[in-house]
C-alpha cells in the first residue's frame, strides 16, 4: 500500500468534507474552528488520519492552532 500524504491540498479537502464546504473556501490561516469544526468533527479527522497514516499527531496537537497553514506543518514538518 502507497503511503498517503497529508498535504495541504489533501488537508484542505479533508477539513472542507467534514464541514460540507468546497475546498477553495477553506484558506491556509482560516481559524477552522470559526467555520464550523467542532472536537467531534475533528476527532473524526484525527482518527481517519491515524488510520491512514500511522500519524501519532493527535487531537490536542490540532486544536492548539486550528489552521490548515499550522496542520501541515505539522504532518510534513515544513
Amino acid at each position: 500500500m502507497a503511503a498517503v500524504i497529508l498535504d495541504r491540498d489533501r488537508l484542505r479537502a479533508d477539513i472542507a468534507a467534514a464541514l460540507g464546504e468546497a475546498p477553495e473556501d477553506v484558506g491556509d490561516d482560516d481559524d477552522l474552528m470559526d467555520l464550523g469544526l467542532d472536537s467531534i468533527r475533528l476527532m473524526s479527522l484525527v482518527e481517519q488520519w491515524r488510520a491512514e497514516t500511522g500519524s501519532e499527531i493527535g487531537f490536542v496537537d490540532l486544536a492548539e492552532e486550528p489552521t490548515v497553514a499550522a496542520w501541515s506543518r505539522l504532518f510534513n514538518g515544513a
